[in-house]
């Protein structure tokens, strides 16, 4: 078995140690993509959510509104939790997507809103 010598040693860690962290901006980059996924489809639920509750709509009008929303909204949730598999930062978003089938969409908009704000920001992480 051959033996490998100091320098050999030293560029095969630098090496690695390089694809290493080229590995990690990738998948971060992944996360970021499907973080952003799920918050286009965050968004669209939110601007149907609002034309729901506009006084304008009619009563059955809203009830087919509030569910395209809640469906809109859980559509999101792959993307969130493949997001969150990558990079744990985005965890949070992944959550209080995940509280729409328990809490009415109006309680987590502001929420959303502002997770989705930061995904969509130069600095996109969430704090965990």
């Amino acid at each position: 078995m051959a033996r490998l010598t100091r320098p050999r040693v030293i560029s095969v860690s630098i090496v690695a140690a390089i694809a290493g962290l080229g590995l990690s901006a990738c998948g971060s980059g992944v996360a970021l993509s499907q973080a952003r996924q799920a918050c286009t489809k965050v968004e669209r639920s939110i601007t149907i959510y609002k034309k729901a509750i506009d006084p304008s709509t009619s009563p059955a009008a809203a009830v087919t509104l509030t569910a395209q929303a809640q469906s809109m909204l859980l559509s999101a949730l792959p993307y969130a939790a493949a997001a969150t598999s990558s990079d744990g930062s985005f965890n949070s978003l992944m959550t209080t997507i995940q509280e729409a089938d328990r809490v009415p969409e109006d309680l987590l908009i502001d929420s959303l809103k502002r997770q989705c704000d930061t995904v969509f920001s130069n600095t996109p992480y969430l704090g965990s």
